[in-house]
């Protein structure tokens, strides 16, 4: 298939960015069974990246399989945004912190907040929809920052209570990536896709 329009090649490439992201949030599911975690009743989810498309779709889920949630994100409005639709479906009730995955001591703050967690979810990530050679090199940064550097910052703040927990129970950290870093194309920037699929090869 042949795509002559700039408008249709963004049309095209945002269709299957939207199809491999419903695939990461089926593939958590699977991970959260595979772990033995399915039983989420009283267990404390945090999610990153948690106030908008997969990770508050995750959230939705989780919350209604009983689980305690807490959302991190920097929107502040989009957060209480989820504190109020998350209770409807689901009767539960959301902790949310606003902070920069970039800022570690932001993070290392909510978590710390935020209480034991029996499984994080590390789901943030940026991305300019733009060809390499027109990235600003502080786009590419940031992305850097976000997708990698960010997910660092989680874990790293994250694993030490998570290891001290009291609660013997299996834990579980899940890294969202996608499907589109085993894509080759010169449309999608390829400073996300390797950001993100570099950090989860990392583990």
């Amino acid at each position: 298939m042949e795509l002559k329009t700039t408008t249709e090649k963004r049309n095209f490439i945002g269709h299957r960015i939207l199809l491999l992201k419903l695939y990461c949030s089926l593939s958590f599911v699977s991970i959260i069974g595979d772990q033995n975690i399915d039983d989420l009743s009283q267990r404390h989810v945090f999610i990153t990246g948690g106030s908008s498309g997969i990770g508050l779709a995750l959230a939705h889920q989780v919350a209604s399989q009983g689980a305690r949630v807490s959302l991190l994100a920097r929107s502040l409005n989009k957060l209480e945004e989820a504190k109020e639709s998350i209770p409807l479906s689901s009767g539960v009730d959301v902790s949310i912190f606003s902070a920069d995955v970039r800022d570690y001591d932001a993070v290392h703050r909510a978590v710390n907040d935020a209480g034991p967690i029996d499984v994080l979810v590390v789901n943030q990530g940026v991305f300019v929809p733009q060809e390499l050679e027109k990235q600003g090199l502080d786009e590419v940064r940031f992305m850097i920052d976000v997708n990698l550097m960010g997910s660092f910052n989680v874990i790293k703040a994250a694993l030490p209570l998570m290891k001290e927990r009291k609660d013997r129970r299996p834990t579980s950290i899940a890294l969202i990536s996608s499907q589109a870093g085993q894509v080759s194309s010169r449309i999608i920037e390829l400073c996300c896709l390797v950001t993100k699929d570099l950090f989860c090869c990392l583990f």
